[in-house]
């Protein structure tokens, strides 16, 4: 993204301050309309009143027939009285606003889509783009807070920013603090214990990985296991490499890789990043290693720019698809 992450934060923390559950009471105008038609029933319900009448008669005459009939009615009676009871219960779906947001929700929040015409200027584009910008930092944020099985309701949030912008918050600055302190505080708890799971799966995988019959420990600290040791003299920093890699977190997720899916990157041996390079000088061509980077050891291994990877482990494969060696 071109923002930087130091500015989205800014711009961010900005936002949720000043507008994230500013519309908590946004659910007051979806509850509005709901209530005639919860009156209207009721209305309805007042004439068919005369419908008890027949069922009164009904009673009435099996009542004149001897005494076999008299055991049927009192089973007919529960049944009318446990009926009406049904309708009472869904009463508290009428407040339940819909998170996906669309067209609707965004001319309810009082956010218009802008026309083509309105980018013409680069002024305009540039004010565009950084609202787009800010979308996706508050997207990131948001699938962040998903994985702490927190929710935020996006129309909801919309409205806060609406109101925001119109002057017409609905909360005051001192719901607003305590709102967002207790919601931080909630966050911190959740995202320690979620943090915490983590290392105790990555410490199982250490220690499972480590325990496999073949692997060996650098000096540096990282654990390696050669899958196929490959073929042709070993590998100098003058060679020019094909390399084929993929660095995962514990969950599989990719945190590194050729910016093109499945493709092979062309390094000299000597400017490869510390991690690739220790690793394929320790394979031949046509050779695969794969190399587990404990935490403890990330200060030391740094990448070309000199910044560490994640405070998490990091599982590469690397392969050497071709060496091309100076004459």
């Amino acid at each position: 993204m071109p923002i930087s992450r130091k500015n989205g934060i800014y711009l961010f923390g900005a936002l949720m301050m000043s507008g994230m559950t500013l519309s908590a009471s946004a659910a007051e105008p979806a509850a509005a309309p709901v209530i005639p038609s919860a009156t209207a029933p009721v209305a309805a319900s007042a004439a068919p009143v005369p419908a008890p009448a027949p069922a009164m008669t009904a009673e009435k005459t099996p009542e004149a027939v001897p005494a076999e009939t008299p055991v049927k009615a009192p089973v007919a009676a529960p049944a009318p009285e446990q009926t009406p009871v049904a309708p009472a219960k869904q009463e508290p779906a009428k407040n339940v606003i819909p998170e996906d947001v669309t067209d609707e929700s965004i001319k309810a929040a009082g956010i218009a889509p802008a026309p083509a015409q309105m980018l013409d200027s680069e002024e305009q584009k540039r004010a565009y783009a950084s609202g787009v910008m800010l979308a996706h930092f508050i997207e990131e944020q948001l699938a962040n807070q998903k994985s702490l099985h927190i929710t935020l309701n996006k129309n909801i949030l919309l409205a806060g920013i609406a109101d925001t912008f119109a002057h017409q918050v609905k909360m005051s600055d001192e719901d607003i603090r305590v709102t967002m302190s207790t919601f931080d505080e909630q966050v911190k708890v959740l995202t320690q214990a979620q943090n915490e799971k983590k290392q105790a799966q990555e410490k199982a995988y250490v220690d499972a990985f480590a325990k496999r019959e073949g692997v060996k420990k650098t000096k540096q600290g990282l654990l390696y296991f050669i899958d196929n040791k490959g073929d042709g003299p070993a590998l100098k920093d003058t060679d020019m490499v094909q390399v084929n890699y993929k660095g995962t977190l514990v969950d599989g997720t990719v945190v590194d890789a050729p910016k093109i899916d499945n493709a092979n990157e062309i390094f000299r041996v000597a400017n490869m990043p510390p991690v690739l390079r220790d690793s394929v000088k320790l394979i031949r061509k046509g050779g695969q290693i794969t190399v587990v980077i404990p935490p403890a050891t990330l200060e030391k291994a740094k990448d070309a720019k000199g910044e560490s990877p994640l405070n998490t482990v990091v599982i590469y494969t690397i392969s050497v698809v071709d060496v091309n060696q100076p004459q």
